[in-house]
């Protein structure tokens, strides 16, 4: 399928999303996050090249035309992060890649609810 495509214009959105939401979880402002994912991608810490990174990944969550790509890799990265890893959470919005079966990844999402739902009964007892 070409790019700019509706599908990819929709998984594009649906990333952002789910960065939204991610750095939602975790109480980061902007420059946290961006901070965040700059130290993993360039192993510095260059308040310059942070600065001008911020307001590239600000554009980058709002653009439709940013690569697939590139937003999966800063979810890698965020969920990687310790205070992610820290904090317990997971990411629970499944994304639709288009390559698996829709029944399969139906299936899939319903067993992931199930889980997350019994870990919240457990921690609460």
């Amino acid at each position: 399928m070409p790019n700019g495509t509706k599908r990819d214009t929709e998984q594009v959105k649906q990333l952002q999303v789910q960065i939204k939401s991610m750095q939602k979880q975790l109480g980061w402002t902007n420059t946290q996050l961006a901070n965040a994912i700059y130290c993993e991608l360039f192993e510095e810490d260059d308040d310059d090249g942070m600065q001008k990174f911020a307001e590239t990944l600000k554009k980058q969550l709002k653009r439709d035309s940013t690569p697939t790509e590139l937003l999966q890799r800063y979810i890698q990265l965020i969920s990687s992060h310790q205070d992610y890893r820290r904090a317990g959470l997971i990411v629970a919005t499944p994304i639709r890649l288009g390559v698996v079966d829709f029944q399969i990844l139906r299936a899939v999402s319903a067993a992931s609810q199930k889980l997350i739902t019994d870990n919240n009964v457990n921690e609460v007892n």
